[in-house]
């Protein structure tokens, strides 16, 4: 942790001057204290002071301790501030009251000094380690803004420099009356690789940014029946539709959705579906409401999903084995999973009727 150069401060709302003198004689040597005796005043002091740690009387005239607490709880500026509460009972309804008021503890009076020191140091310390954590996690968040911003961008434009040249040399090729057909596959395969490892960074950049809930999401409601018949034609090359089944009913109600990331999330199962059934095998979309969700299920005929498969399923780079399908990352069912999820919604597969795999996605019905 890094030292701090000032000594912790220590506000002490207490209606007594004398218990205030007293607490100061005791916390002196190690904080820096400040006091008042007007509980009314007290959270205009702590905005001024911004106190590490409140030590706070229970029963004072006017306002009582515990509605000194409620309010700085209801303060943004001093929620996060720890509170002792002072009390010359225990009264255990009393401490509970004061807990679930946010007070993170109590001591009693008289004080007893090194009880007092004891409690306060731990108290400060904790926040003071908070305090760090938070720094520490902000400059993360810094570094991580750089490297979802530069990294990528020259990641990427790597890769233009070289599909351009390789999209030259193909054109020089096919120029030529002698065509040289392996130089023309193997250019071919430079730029399928290209176009391999760029999906793959736009892949790592959305699960960057959906784990730290930067990915942009513009909701809005999206009737179910438009979005899976988006999703048909716009990847019309992709799909085939011939062996799409669609039941999705037009009077279900709209979904509040991300349109593009929910098409995604879609386009994702069908495509899925496709790579792990049988060719000339059906696949079915269907549609219907649970109280106030819509659940969309994709179900193929492919081989089971057995259960040591389904919990894995959803993790980073996992990629069922099944002859014949080597491309992807394993990223496209993880990127599914965040974007379902930062939708308030839920996705899961199950094996149903001993015959069919059912990927399902479970979306709140529209309120926004």
């Amino acid at each position: 942790m890094t030292p701090r150069t000032e000594q912790p401060k220590i506000l002490i709302i207490d209606d007594d001057p004398a218990n205030i003198r007293v607490l100061n004689e005791i916390l002196s040597e190690h904080y820096e204290v400040f006091g008042t005796t007007e509980g009314l005043h007290a959270e205009t002091m702590a905005d001024q002071v911004r106190p590490d740690l409140i030590l706070l009387d229970v029963v004072m005239p006017n306002i009582s301790g515990e509605e000194v607490c409620r309010r700085l709880k209801d303060n943004a500026v001093t929620l996060d501030i720890p509170v002792i509460f002072l009390t010359s009972g225990t009264d255990p309804e009393r401490i509970i009251t004061g807990f679930n008021l946010g007070a993170v503890d109590y001591v009693t009076k008289p004080f007893r000094p090194p009880e007092l020191l004891a409690r306060v140091a731990t108290h400060i310390q904790l926040r003071l380690a908070r305090q760090e954590v938070a720094k520490k996690n902000a400059e993360l968040l810094e570094q991580q803004g750089l490297f979802l911003h530069m990294i990528p961008h020259d990641l990427r434009t790597s890769l233009a420099i070289i599909r351009g040249y390789a999209e030259r040399l193909l054109r020089q090729n096919r120029e030529h009356h002698d065509r040289c057909e392996s130089c023309a596959e193997q250019i071919n395969e430079i730029l399928k690789g290209c176009d391999r490892q760029k999906a793959l960074i736009t892949d790592l950049m959305d699960v960057a940014r959906l784990r730290a809930e930067q990915y942009p999401l513009t909701r809005i409601p999206v009737a179910v029946e438009y979005l899976v018949a988006a999703v048909m034609q716009h990847a019309g090359s992709i799909l085939e539709p011939l062996r799409y089944r669609v039941t999705v009913p037009a009077e279900l109600p709209d979904v509040c959705v991300d349109e593009r990331g929910i098409q995604r999330v879609l386009l994702n199962l069908l495509t899925n579906a496709q790579k792990y059934s049988p060719p000339d095998s059906m696949i079915a979309i269907r549609a219907w409401q649970e109280g106030s969700r819509v659940i969309i299920a994709v179900c193929d005929q492919g081989k089971e999903i057995v259960p040591e498969e389904v919990a894995k399923i959803f993790i980073p780079y996992y990629r069922a084995f099944q002859e014949g399908t080597t491309e992807g990352e394993g990223l496209g069912l993880y990127i599914a999973k965040l974007l379902v999820e930062a939708h308030e919604g839920q996705i899961w597969v199950a094996r149903e009727n001993g015959r069919e795999n059912r990927f399902c996605i479970s979306l709140p019905v529209a309120e926004c």
